[in-house]
């Protein structure tokens, strides 16, 4: 009787996972593109008397494939995004060294409350990303989404510390909402944040974050059979 019984299970959860790829089948999908505004940086915790950090801004942009109804209001949206990331990284300036005629800094980033001069050392760096996201949409103008991002740095345009070499992989957590503007058209605003350093800064935590303002624009779309 308990091997009929567990028979029975085996053939239920069978024909759950059979029926799934049917399932993908039938639900709606679309294809499209997606660009926008970046604006990131990679310390925003810093507590220092000798350097600092700030945001900048950068772009995205590449193309997104979403299933829709996985289960119900649930889908699953796949990305692959250029990204220009990075900061602004500011060390305070003690030496007489990049000076130009007039006494000051070439590279010169602010002056402090203090009248001491600070160098602006930017960090930019060009990711090839794979956001993975689960999306729910509780009315049929939003979409709200979240999941795992990993990225690679394909090139890395930073000016000065070239001693610290980024890590290229990165690994991290997006979320976000997407609304719609028309038919084909949604407005995506997103949060973005790694998990795992971008080099290693002793106690300081060197990681990627920032928000990306985008546009959605779905290219081809195939509804349920």
């Amino acid at each position: 009787m308990k091997n009929q019984k567990n028979q029975i299970s085996i053939l239920f959860l069978l024909c759950i996972f059979a029926g799934y790829p049917c399932k993908l089948l039938r639900a709606q999908t679309e294809f499209g593109v997606k660009g926008g505004a970046l604006y990131t940086g990679i310390n925003k915790d810093i507590q220092s008397l000798v350097f600092d950090f700030d945001m900048r801004g950068g772009v995205t942009f590449g193309a997104f494939y979403k299933v829709h109804n996985l289960l119900g209001p649930v889908g699953l949206q796949a990305e692959l995004l250029y990204q220009l990331k990075g900061g602004n990284f500011y060390i305070e300036h003690t030496s007489n060294e990049d000076l130009n005629n007039d006494g000051i800094p070439d590279n010169l980033g602010y002056f402090d409350v203090y009248n001491r001069y600070w160098m602006r050392k930017p960090q930019i760096y060009h990711y090839l990303s794979l956001p993975l996201l689960l999306t729910w949409s509780p009315v049929e103008f939003m979409d709200i989404y979240a999941g795992p991002e990993v990225g690679y740095i394909i090139a890395n345009s930073s000016k000065g510390f070239q001693m610290w070499e980024p890590e290229r992989f990165s690994c991290g957590v997006s979320a976000g909402v997407a609304l719609k503007i028309d038919e084909n058209t949604k407005l995506d605003i997103r949060y973005s944040n790694d998990l795992t350093k971008l080099y290693d800064f002793g106690d300081t935590d060197i990681k990627n974050y920032g928000w990306a303002f985008t546009v959605q624009r779905t290219l081809i779309r195939k509804s349920a059979k």
